[in-house]
């Protein structure tokens, strides 16, 4: 059921995500021109080039990533955690095949913060949770680039747990619970990407952790609010968050999370 999910979810989002929008347009038009009707051809191209306008100029993106963002609020005070746990999703596992090279992306916040939150609590247990989210072609687990790049940064290998199993959110709340066992007492911090905090939360929740604290990073809504002409970021933006928020009701029909917009577990 879990791998029929998976796949179920990347091929929807194919057809879902908003550059897909403009291109189903295009064909649109494209076949109403070669029916020769040629004014719903003129409208449907006219729409297009509306479309792109419309992305290219506002911040939507910005304005739908918001909300989850102000969800949680950052850097949380917390005394002694018992672990950090970091979510994959900031390495580049293709690249890191092709030049055998720690590879990361524009969510690599994720990994300098869990670093940083491990050096600032020694005792910590740092715990990474990602494998491959690839569904066809050679796949590069997440942990594998992951050991490397904590032990690059000095932490020490004893203090590291590696889950590199899971696909998606879902699975690595359960996949974790599973290879840690019983977390016992204390706070463990989670981190991933602010827009992405409440469906995480979510999930642990669901797979039965408590006390878990999130550690957002990785800001994309809070800035970039102006309107101007920037179409290749604001698509980008705009793509994280109908992603998102389709993952959000995904895994609430689903039971993979309780709310819509979860918050903290409830002990």
């Amino acid at each position: 059921m879990d791998t029929l999910f998976f796949v179920s979810a990347k091929f929807f989002w194919i057809v879902v995500r908003p550059e897909s929008w403009i291109l189903f347009l295009l064909l649109a038009a494209v076949l109403a021109l070669h029916r020769n009707r040629v004014s719903a051809g003129k409208k449907l191209l006219l729409a297009t080039i509306a479309v792109i306008l419309v992305i290219g100029f506002l911040p939507i993106g910005n304005a739908l990533l918001r909300p989850l963002e102000l969800r949680f609020p950052p850097t949380p005070n917390i005394v002694s955690p018992a672990g950090i746990i970091v979510l994959g999703g900031g390495e580049d596992g293709r690249t890191s095949r092709a030049t055998g090279l720690p590879e990361v992306n524009d969510a690599a916040d994720r990994f300098l913060a869990g670093m940083a939150l491990a050096r600032k609590y020694p005792d910590a247990r740092l715990i990474f949770t990602g494998g491959s989210a690839a569904v066809l072609g050679a796949r590069v687990s997440g942990a594998e680039v992951a050991d490397r790049i904590f032990a690059d940064g000095g932490i020490a290998p004893d203090r590291i747990l590696l889950e590199g199993a899971s696909r998606n959110t879902a699975e690595n709340a359960k996949l974790t619970r599973n290879l840690l066992g019983d977390p016992g007492e204390g706070a463990w911090l989670l981190v991933t990407s602010a827009f992405h905090m409440p469906r995480a939360m979510g999930a642990f929740c669901r797979a039965g952790w408590r006390g878990i604290v999130p550690y957002p990073v990785d800001y994309r809504g809070l800035g970039g609010g102006d309107v101007g002409w920037d179409l290749a970021e604001r698509l980008r933006t705009l793509n994280i968050a109908v992603k998102e928020w389709i993952g959000l009701v995904a895994y609430r029909l689903t039971g993979r999370t309780g709310n819509l917009i979860p918050g903290p577990c409830i002990e």
